[in-house]
């Protein structure tokens, strides 16, 4: 199904609105549980590298996912947003290594190293909404579905459950994922 822009737009503000509704302490239940299935998951077990977003306050948080990640060992790209809605995958080391901002959220330093989209084996993307077909309705930016064609990397969104759609408008840039984590299921987009 195929839906205009003005469409998105609406039910990503409608969206919103239903997510800022929802209690904190629902909220943090549905984190620390999709964190749990993320760091269990085959996917994130071989992952050498990567690539994982550094989630706002009203995200799925990723803040225990790269602490994880990092103790363990693994190299972590945090995206670095460039003009024209690009993002470049940049390593931290540590929180401290967010020195810098756009659109208010954190993100890596001048001195972080630029990782080729090639090394990439695991990219963690943020998802207002998803459907079973592995669609994901993001914030509107554009800014996955410029980078995701770039990488081979296995694509996992993050999604509430309540925030599992019958069908998300698509249209021809949307960028599709592998696997939906949600506090109550592992959607396999393959498998169905």
């Amino acid at each position: 199904m195929e839906l205009n822009t003005v469409d998105k737009s609406e039910l990503r503000s409608t969206l919103l609105r239903q997510r800022h509704a929802i209690p904190q302490a629902e909220r943090d239940a549905v984190n620390q549980s999709i964190c749990q299935k993320v760091v269990a998951s085959t996917q994130y077990h071989e992952a050498e590298n990567i690539f994982i977003y550094w989630s706002t306050e009203d995200e799925i948080d990723t803040h225990a996912i790269i602490a994880d990640a990092l103790r363990q060992g693994k190299r972590v790209c945090v995206p670095k947003c460039l003009p024209g809605h690009v993002m470049e995958p940049r390593q931290i080391l540590s929180e401290a290594d967010l020195t810098e901002e756009t659109f208010g959220i954190p993100e890596p330093g001048a001195h972080c190293e630029v990782i080729s989209s090639d090394e990439i084996q695991l990219c963690i993307v943020p998802a207002l909404a998803c459907d079973s077909s592995g669609t994901r309705l993001g914030y509107g930016g554009g800014f996955y579905d410029r980078f995701l064609p770039k990488t081979r990397a296995y694509r996992m969104a993050l999604c509430a459950q309540a925030r599992i759609l019958e069908t998300i408008p698509v249209q021809p840039h949307d960028v599709r994922c592998d696997c939906i984590m949600t506090e109550t299921e592992v959607m396999l987009i393959h498998e169905r």
